[in-house]
């Protein structure tokens, strides 16, 4: 992505905007837990792999099954913070991919609210743009570390 021989012109540049500004409304949708924000991040048919071992790895293969794995983990959570840094975006046409950083940590709630999980990883899109703008169109998470306490902090209400 950084030796693109290409030149930046402003449409350019505006696309990888566009796409940064979705990224960030995901961060900010799970951290408020606004599902129905996820109809403007990810295409109807996203297919999103969380996890790198297929033994133990989330696949969710629409929209919907995407926003159900979120809701399941983080509403029974405490606050969290999604920090996403580090953006690697290319854009061809109406497709891109993209590569970003990823820092999520995690309180558990009532007894638990002293117990932590944090994530650390990257977020590996697929985006195609259609007439409401850029959507996720596939999504590999790809943990490269993780620590604490899981079992005590994520779960559904």
């Amino acid at each position: 992505m950084s030796d693109d021989p290409r030149p930046l012109t402003l449409e350019r540049l505006a696309d990888e905007r566009a796409i940064e500004r979705v990224l960030i409304a995901y961060a900010t949708a799970v951290d408020t837990r606004n599902w129905a924000e996820f109809d403007n991040i990810f295409d109807p048919s996203v297919k999103a792999i969380y996890g790198n071992d297929p033994s133990s790895q989330f696949v969710c293969t629409d929209r919907d099954a995407v926003r159900t794995l979120c809701r399941g983990n983080l509403e029974g959570c405490g606050p969290t913070q999604h920090l996403l840094a580090n953006f690697r975006i290319d854009v061809d046409g109406d497709l891109a991919t993209s590569i970003c950083s990823v820092q999520a940590g995690h309180f558990g709630r009532g007894e638990a609210r002293s117990a932590r999980y944090e994530l650390w990883g990257e977020y590996r899109d697929k985006w195609s743009r259609g007439p409401d703008g850029w959507r996720i169109t596939h999504r590999q998470l790809h943990a490269i570390k993780d620590f604490g306490e899981p079992k005590r902090v994520l779960g559904p209400a």
